[in-house]
């Protein structure tokens, strides 16, 4: 297999708070998940809630493959990921970040593959499954999804 590798992904469009994990990081605020699986936020250098709603569509039984939460504020492994972040976009030709991203896609997912391990039949019934990576002031979360969440920004 090959080794993992975090792809920035910035699914707000929220030009007034850039999001930082370092600087201008997101809290968790809670989740619940009945139908669809909903993440909800609060951004710590401002007065919104970021609601990301995975839907769950009449196609898929569920709204989302799996998850995973870390209480931990950081994991060795998503650490060296996010170190090899800079380098790789350098030579693919893209610009330097200014910021620490706070949120990610994992390509070579080894959370896809432990999943795909323990139940093979993932591959033919959600055969475009992404992992998105959130990194929260408290919180890792793991998401595994064919789809992107809808974001809903709320003024508190």
């Amino acid at each position: 297999m090959q080794s993992e590798k975090l792809i920035v992904w910035e699914p707000i469009d929220d030009k007034e708070n850039q999001f930082s994990r370092l600087y201008n990081d997101l809290h968790f605020v809670k989740m619940h998940y009945q139908k669809d699986f909903v993440l909800v936020f609060e951004a710590a250098k401002c007065t919104k809630k970021y609601v990301f709603t995975y839907k769950q569509e009449k196609s898929n039984c569920y709204a989302i493959i799996s998850f995973r939460f870390f209480d931990e504020m950081t994991r060795p492994d998503v650490e060296s990921l996010i170190s090899k972040v800079g380098k790789e976009r350098e030579k693919e030709g893209l610009s330097k970040l200014t910021y620490e991203p706070t949120f990610y896609k994992v390509e070579n997912s080894s959370f896809l593959s432990w999943y795909d391990n323990i139940y093979p039949a993932r591959v033919g019934m959600h055969p475009n499954a992404e992992h998105h990576l959130y990194i929260t002031s408290d919180y890792i979360i793991d998401i595994l999804s064919e789809h992107e969440p809808t974001v809903t920004v709320e003024n508190q």
